[in-house]
């Protein structure tokens, strides 16, 4: 009796052991998926800083054959572990890797230019037995920032009621062209109010200008006085002009303020003289 459990009980540890063992076997057979879980690129960038490019992935139970960095369609970066040395880097323009930071995950990019805007590919590959590759795209985007900020150009400085007002606002260059927009008084002109014109330069910089147009009515005078402010944004970049203009009472209204002057000292002057 106690001879026939103990064989059960063998047994049945057997069968769990095979199990586990047939467990452990149809995992390492079966491809656990190959796939990249997130690919970050700093966008958009500044000319002249520096960005750190990572792809981070998951090789299940599959081995590791490369890891290539493409820009566009050109490859400037590869890691191979199996090579001596496991790191290698291609010339292109607009590409400047420091190696001491870069490894399997990370590209440490220097120095970016324009040429340094395009389209990056992290592609993931493995070794037998099943070859297989993965890869992924995000565009990296590079501004230069305007040299200075909005410069106003104005017909006059002083105004009265009635005038019409001109004022023009030119961006510094950059790449692309800042947007502009006007506020008159911190609220933010109408679209009917201004023009505008992009400019392109030979060293493929822009600039922008927004004349702003509007006839000065009582209703925007605050103490006399009108704030205008030029606002340029170029991506996370903001840069803000403010100009405040004076105005005096129309000339319109000249002659009637004379005449209750006139009518004034008229009937004084009587009193007076009856006085």
């Amino acid at each position: 009796m106690f001879r026939g459990y103990h064989c059960m009980e063998y047994i049945l540890e057997n069968f769990i052991l095979f199990l586990s063992c047939l467990t452990v076997f149809i995992n390492c057979m079966l491809p656990v998926p190959l796939r990249i879980n997130s690919f970050h690129v700093p966008t958009p960038a500044v000319t002249g800083d520096s960005i750190l490019l990572r792809c981070a992935y998951e090789l299940g139970n599959e081995t590791l054959y490369a890891v290539k960095w493409y820009k566009n369609a050109g490859e400037f970066f590869r890691y191979v572990p199996a090579s001596d040395p496991p790191l290698k880097m291609f010339p292109q323009n607009g590409i400047d890797v420091d190696m001491s930071k870069s490894d399997q995950n990370n590209i440490y990019l220097r120095n970016l230019s324009l040429e340094s805007h395009g389209n990056y590919t992290c592609q993931v590959s493995t070794d037998r037995p099943f070859f297989r590759c993965v890869q992924t795209t995000r565009q990296l985007e590079v501004v230069v920032p305007p040299s200075d900020g909005p410069v106003l150009m104005e017909e006059k400085s002083y105004y009265e009621v009635g005038d019409n007002v001109s004022i023009l606002c030119n961006s510094g260059k950059s790449k692309p062209a800042p947007e502009l927009k006007w506020y008159i008084n911190d609220q933010l002109a109408q679209s009917d109010l201004y023009d505008k014109e992009t400019v392109v330069y030979p060293d493929q910089l822009e600039s922008s200008s927004l004349a702003l147009r509007f006839r000065l009515k009582p209703d925007v005078l605050h103490n006399g006085r009108v704030i205008l402010k030029c606002v340029a944004t170029l991506k996370h970049i903001h840069a803000v002009t403010i100009k405040e203009i004076r105005a005096a009472a129309s000339k319109d209204a000249s002659p009637f303020t004379l005449s209750l002057f006139l009518i004034a000292a008229t009937f004084l002057m009587r009193r007076l003289t009856r006085d």
